[in-house]
């Protein structure tokens, strides 16, 4: 696979890692970090590997306001 997508918080237990050959730009990272954000507590990151290129391609910052806003929200 050629893009590693990496998603964490402060608990270490809560890491999500996904494998894609698809690239994935902010726009639909922050999405794919929404469909997980129940996972997670505090602060979320997110970081899109190519691989290939040994480089980040995408980051997704959520503060812990906003992730605990959208939990209340999926309620």
């Amino acid at each position: 696979m050629r893009f590693k997508i990496e998603m964490y918080d402060e608990v270490k237990q809560n890491d999500v890692t996904i494998y894609s050959e698809e690239g994935y730009d902010n726009e639909s990272l922050k999405q794919l970090v929404f469909s997980h954000l129940k996972n997670f507590d505090g602060n979320v990151k997110a970081f899109v590997y190519d691989q290939q290129n040994k480089k980040k391609t995408s980051a997704a910052f959520f503060p812990m306001e906003t992730v605990n806003y959208v939990k209340a929200l999926l309620k």
